[in-house]
């Protein structure tokens, strides 16, 4: 779908009630160098995860998911101590 919006003179864009029914709400604007991009941002966080990740978190609840990014991030932290040590 491609849709023509212009900017008024407060710099708002109006986004089409069909692309805001598919996308939500809520949008990340990247500028490019060529272009800006209007990125939906998911209002489920943790579901917005599991889209960019596949099923690497399937059948895990979201506690098992932070915990086990504690854990990784306390390892590393360990792991970069320990390297940095004389």
């Amino acid at each position: 779908m491609s849709k023509t919006a212009e900017a008024d003179d407060r710099g708002r864009i109006v986004i089409p009630h069909e692309i805001r029914e598919k996308h939500g709400d809520r949008y990340r604007v990247v500028e490019l160098d060529d272009r800006v991009e209007l990125i939906p941002i998911n209002s489920e966080p943790i579901e917005g995860l599991r889209d960019a990740v596949g099923d690497a978190f399937d059948g895990k609840s979201i506690a098992e998911i932070k915990q086990q990014a504690r854990t990784a991030a306390r390892e590393a932290a360990v792991e970069d101590r320990s390297d940095s040590s004389p």
